[in-house]
């Protein structure tokens, strides 16, 4: 009775872990540029900060604009942003990283539309 106890305990926890997988163990090119260019300090996968999470951007974005969702996040990194989150207590404003170049930020954006899930 107890090894099947702990068996299940332990099976419920594997279970657990896997689905609470951490954008840390993300290796998908986007989520190593959103890492290697301080976009982290600001944002997180699944919780505000000082920026709204990537899931709140994807899900607003994919909301608001659908099919052209991509082109308005691809803007925000280019040319910054600001106000877009004020409803959710988010004042800060988002400086331009035009300086990654077209193929970077639309990689970003890719892997930030990902986190709609």
């Amino acid at each position: 009775m107890k090894k099947g106890f702990i068996a299940l305990a332990a099976g419920a926890l594997l279970v657990l872990s896997m689905t609470n997988i951490s954008s840390a163990s993300d290796k998908s090119e986007g989520y190593k540029l959103v890492k290697a260019n301080g976009c982290l300090a600001c944002h997180a996968v699944d919780q505000n900060k000082v920026g709204p999470s990537y899931k709140v951007i994807a899900q607003r974005n994919k909301k608001l604009y659908g099919d052209k969702a991509i082109e308005e996040i691809e803007k925000a990194i280019e040319k910054g942003s600001k106000g877009k989150f004020k409803d959710l207590g988010i004042t800060a404003v988002m400086p331009p990283y035009n300086y990654l170049g077209k193929e970077k930020i639309e990689t970003i954006a890719k892997w930030i539309l990902q986190q709609n899930k």
